[in-house]
Order: structure tokens, then C-alpha cells, then sequence
């Protein structure tokens, strides 16, 4: 079995690697390319090739993680029209969002793990994504590749997401939203303890 968990700064790939410490379950850590979002306090750096993130990164995979970095299968080409724009993966983005963000998330990541080669298409893989930081949402999904995804993509069960979808932007002023994103402007620290 792997696990499938989306990380832009490592540390939920970081908190899913100690979890899955002494199981046998092959952690695949997908990441966003190089460059950043804002949150309340400002600029915060996303991506696990970012100078600020190579610790992390070679943390993990001498951890045995495999890293991914790849476009988002929804987020393409099409989101340099806008956000919003009237694009087919726009369609698929809003439809997903229904349950949340972070099924949307999770959905994504899991495909572009099978785009990479990270999972084979059709391996039934427990996908990790979430509303703006953190995860709050693990599917269970048999995967495909992006070019597949409506012939052979399936979620097979939800196992968590929260109880509200995350639609309002930005993330983390909706109700209903609990993360905490302090640590995010601050430098990521391998703690062995805590890490693994």
C-alpha cells in the first residue's frame, strides 16, 4: 500500500512520515513547483525545491519518501486564463470543491503521482490533501493516469474531509476553518524526535 500526501513545505510530509513509521507503507509526497501564496502575515513559500525546503527534502527521501513535483491536473494551462476561467478542469476544480478543497487536493496529488510514475494506474493508494494548508481530507482512490481520469479514475471511500467544503477564498477566513499558520512563517526544523 502507499500513501499519497500532498506537502508544499514538507511539514505534513514530515508529521504522514513519522505516522508511517515500522508499517511497510511507501510514502509518496507530491509538492507544488516553486513559489509561494499569501496568507495573514504575508508571503508564505511553497514547494519542496525552494532553497528554504532542500533539508526537508533530502530528509525525506533518505527517509524513503518519493517526491513529485508536477502541475496540478486541474490548475493547468487553463488557470493562466484566471482562477475561474470557463475551462473544462475549471469545471472539474468547482464539482470537486462540492465536498472540499481538500478532495480536490486529494483527488489531484493522486494522479499526478500516476502521471509521474510514482503509483501505477489502477493501484488503490489512500490519498492525503487539504484546505489551504495542512490535511484535513484521505480518500481511499484507485488511481489513472490524468489522461484516464473519467474512464478510470475512482474514489473508493472517503475516510475523512471536513464538514465545510472551503469554497470561500481565502481559505483561512472561512467559518469553520481551523488550522494554524504560524508555523508556516517560520523555517521548517528536522526534529528527530518529532519527525522520525
Amino acid at each position: 500500500m502507499k500513501m499519497v500526501v500532498a506537502s508544499e513545505t514538507g511539514r505534513s510530509a514530515l508529521k504522514a512520515l513519522k505516522v508511517l513509521q515500522g508499517t511497510g507503507i511507501q510514502l509518496v509526497v507530491v509538492t507544488h513547483p516553486p513559489a509561494a501564496t499569501t496568507g495573514p502575515k504575508g508571503e508564505i513559500p511553497i514547494g519542496l525545491s525552494r532553497p528554504e525546503y532542500q533539508h526537508v527534502k533530502r530528509h525525506l527521501e533518505a527517509q524513503g519518501a518519493v517526491i513529485v513535483q508536477g502541475t496540478r491536473p486541474l490548475g493547468g494551462v487553463g488557470r493562466a486564463l484566471g482562477w475561474r476561467a470557463a475551462v473544462p478542469a475549471t469545471f472539474v476544480d468547482e464539482t470537486l470543491e462540492l465536498f472540499s478543497s481538500g478532495t480536490k487536493i486529494a483527488v489531484e496529488v493522486a494522479i499526478m503521482a500516476a502521471d509521474a510514475g510514482a503509483v501505477e494506474a489502477g493501484e488503490e493508494v489512500v490519498a492525503l490533501g487539504g484546505t489551504f494548508k495542512g490535511l484535513d481530507t484521505a480518500l481511499v482512490v484507485k488511481t489513472a493516469y490524468s489522461y484516464n481520469v473519467f474512464a478510470e479514475f475512482e474514489v473508493l471511500e472517503i475516510v475523512a474531509k471536513p464538514r465545510h467544503p472551503g469554497k470561500r477564498l481565502p481559505e483561512y477566513e472561512q467559518e469553520g476553518w481551523e488550522g494554524d499558520l504560524d508555523p508556516y512563517y517560520k523555517p521548517v526544523e528536522l526534529d528527530e524526535e518529532r519527525h522520525g
